[in-house]
C-alpha cells in the first residue's frame, strides 16, 4: 500500500483540508500525519521518509535536501501545498531521480487576482482616504476625492503568467483595453488572451493602470526603475503583488512623494516592512504585508485541489500543477 507523509503541522491540518478532502486523502493510501504543532526538522524528515511514496509539504516545511533524498528510497512525488517550491527543493537532484513535483500556485493565484482587482478599485475610488476624512469628522466632497472609474481604462500587465491570466478574467466585465509585456509570450497566445503585446516603456506610457506579475529573476531585478517610474502618467495606478525586487523602491518613494500617481503594494524588497517605512503613511499608497494570496478560502482550495491532483497522479492521468525543472529556475 502506498504511503503518504504529510509535513503540515498537526494544528494546521484543518486550515488546509475540508472534512471531504480529509476523507479523500485517506482513500489514497496509508497517511502519516505530522504529530507536532511545528514543522518537522530535517533530521525528523530524513528518519520518516524511507518507504514513503508521496511527501506533502507547505510553508516552512523541512526541505528535501540531498541528505533527505538518500533515505527517500520509494519517493515518487512531492506535493507542495504552497506557491514556490524553491524553499523545499534546495537541490535539483530530485528531478534526476525521476521524482515529480506539484505546487499550489493556481489555488493561490485566484486570491491574488482578486486582491489586484480590490486594490485597483480601492485606489480608483479613493476608498481609504475618504474613509479617513469621514472618520475624522470631515466631509470629503471635492474633486480630490472623486472616483476614477475602471470601466474603459487601459490596463498594462507586466508578465502574462497564471496570476495575470486570472486578472484578465476578472477585468473582462469592465471593458478595459489590455496591454502586456512578457518576452516569453508569443503574439498568438497574447491575442487569444485579448492582450496587445507592447515594449515595456510603451506599456507604461499608455496604461492608466499597471499591474506587475513578473517572476523574480536576475533579468527582472528593479525592472521598474527611475526611468520607468518617470514614465507613469499622472493619476495612474501601479499595483505590485508579485515581488518587491521588481521595483527600485527608493526611486518609487521619490515619485510617490510628488503625488503624481497611486500605488497598491502587497510586497516589498525587505519583509516584513520596517515600522518606520514611509510607505506606511503615504496618502497615495495602500500597503499590505504580503497577504494577497493567502486566506482561509485559498488554504482550503489548496487542499482540495491538491487531493484531486494526487488522485490524478495515482490514476496516471495528466497533471495540472506540475513544476518542471526549467520552471524551478524562475521561481523565488
Amino acid at each position: 500500500m502506498r504511503k503518504i507523509l504529510v509535513q503540515i503541522p498537526h494544528n494546521q491540518v484543518e486550515l488546509f483540508f475540508t472534512p471531504e478532502s480529509l476523507e479523500a486523502i485517506k482513500l489514497l493510501g496509508e497517511v502519516e500525519w505530522n504529530p507536532h504543532d511545528r514543522p518537522f526538522t530535517e533530521e525528523e524528515l530524513k528518519a520518516r521518509i524511507q518507504g514513503v511514496d508521496t511527501v506533502i509539504t507547505t510553508w516552512r516545511s523541512a526541505p528535501i535536501t540531498d541528505e533527505v533524498l538518500k533515505n527517500a528510497d520509494q519517493l515518487k512525488l512531492v506535493a507542495h501545498m504552497a506557491g514556490s517550491v524553491k524553499p523545499i527543493l534546495p537541490t535539483t537532484a530530485i528531478y534526476r531521480k525521476g521524482i515529480r513535483v506539484l505546487n499550489s500556485n493556481y489555488a493561490i493565484g485566484v486570491s491574488v487576482s482578486e486582491s489586484v482587482l480590490a486594490l485597483i478599485l480601492a485606489l480608483g475610488h479613493r476608498i481609504i482616504p475618504v474613509d479617513r476624512v469621514m472618520g475624522a469628522g470631515g466631509h470629503p466632497k471635492s474633486a480630490a476625492y472623486e472616483s476614477y472609474e475602471l470601466r474603459g481604462r487601459t490596463v498594462g500587465l507586466v508578465g502574462l503568467g497564471m496570476v495575470a491570466r486570472e486578472v484578465i478574467q476578472l477585468l473582462k466585465p469592465f471593458g478595459v483595453r489590455l496591454l502586456g509585456f512578457d518576452p516569453f509570450v508569443n503574439p498568438e497566445t497574447a491575442r487569444n488572451l485579448g492582450v496587445e503585446l507592447k515594449p515595456l516603456h510603451d506599456l507604461i506610457t499608455q496604461s492608466h493602470i499597471i499591474s506587475l506579475h513578473a517572476p523574480k529573476v536576475p533579468e527582472t531585478f528593479q525592472m521598474i526603475g527611475k526611468e520607468e517610474l518617470s514614465l507613469i502618467r499622472d493619476g495612474a495606478i501601479l499595483i505590485n503583488t508579485a515581488r518587491g525586487d521588481l521595483i527600485d523602491e527608493e526611486a518609487l518613494i521619490e515619485e510617490l512623494k510628488k503625488a503624481r500617481f497611486y500605488a497598491g503594494l502587497d510586497v516589498f524588497t525587505v519583509e516584513p516592512l520596517s515600522a518606520d517605512s514611509v510607505f506606511r503613511n503615504m496618502s497615495n499608497v495602500i500597503a499590505r504585508p504580503h497577504l494577497a494570496g493567502v486566506n482561509p478560502d485559498s488554504r482550503l482550495r489548496i487542499g482540495t485541489l491538491m487531493v484531486q491532483e494526487l488522485q490524478h497522479f495515482y490514476n496516471e492521468e495528466s497533471l495540472r500543477f506540475e513544476v518542471k525543472e526549467e520552471q524551478l529556475a524562475i521561481m523565488t
